[in-house]
């Protein structure tokens, strides 16, 4: 008989869930949600004028409007973050590409300028060349 009485006795040590007492005296227990609910984002809402209510037209949710709308203007404080550092970038892109440009003309420019002086540098070697062929021309029939 006393094998019948130990098997209806939990030890405390062999429990699962250490808070399994206090969650039994609770008066107030929060419902899980259902699986399809859990991920939704709730992208698109159907609004109920009549009953005062938004809800989600894929989970079928009733959200909360503050939530809901607090939500909203936090995506789009978010959205006009993004938007403001987007047009930072392109503005710094442009002042960068502007100074590719201006670099590359330069550039162009020092290559012309440095074509001209070697066609003179060419130009006075191929005369100081006829002028020493004549001077060793000369020296040669003397």
């Amino acid at each position: 008989m006393a094998s019948d009485n130990e098997n209806n006795v939990v030890s405390i040590w062999e429990r699962s869930d250490p808070n399994a007492d206090i969650n039994e005296m609770k008066n107030f227990v929060e419902a899980e949600p259902p699986p399809e609910a859990r991920h939704c984002t709730h992208p698109s809402i159907l609004v109920n004028e009549y009953h005062r209510s938004i809800t989600c037209r894929h989970c079928h949710a009733i959200l909360e409007p503050f939530e809901y709308l607090l939500r909203l203007a936090k995506k789009e404080t978010r959205i006009d973050w993004d938007l403001r550092a987007l047009r930072a970038e392109v503005k710094r892109r442009r002042e960068g590409l502007d100074n590719l440009k201006r670099e590359e003309t330069n550039t162009r420019a020092r290559i012309k300028t440095a074509s001209f002086r070697l066609n003179d540098i060419t130009v006075a070697i191929n005369a100081a060349s006829d002028s020493l062929l004549q001077l060793k021309g000369c020296h040669g029939k003397r």
